[in-house]
This record gives C-alpha cells, structure tokens and sequence, in this order.
C-alpha cells in the first residue's frame, strides 16, 4: 500500500464531527447502534471499586442526524 492512500478506518476517522466519553456500557452501545464509532476504551480516571472503564465515542455524521436521545444526551 502506498503511504500516501487511505484506509477506510482513516477515511472514517476524517470525517468525525463529533466525540464524546462515556463510562457506561449501557450508553455506549446505544451509542454504537446510533452509528458513533468506537475510538477507545480505556480505565477510569476515577479511583473507584466498580472497574468502570471510559468508553471513546466518534460520529462521523452531520450532528444534526444524531437520534434525539444521542444528541439531547451528549
């Protein structure tokens, strides 16, 4: 492959207009389903005894085609 194409994961990664972190799973899913894509999960910053991890969220679409619960909650 040549350096200078793109991949689809990166082409992807250009157009993201919005990121958001979340901590629960619950949301994230919801998230993923709205069409967000997944760019990290990493533990909590947090000094907790729930193993909570912080769950990285990109939209790759206008913000405007987020459901109503994706953009009245993030």
């Amino acid at each position: 492959m040549n350096s200078s194409e793109i991949t689809s994961s990166q082409e992807i990664l250009h157009q993201v207009t919005k990121i958001i972190e979340t901590e629960c799973a619950k949301d994230a899913s919801a998230l993923l389903v709205d069409g967000f894509v997944l760019l990290g999960v990493g533990n909590s910053i947090f000094d907790d005894t729930e193993n909570r991890f912080v769950y990285t969220l990109g939209f790759p679409n206008p913000i405007k085609e987020l459901s109503h619960w994706a953009s009245a909650n993030f």
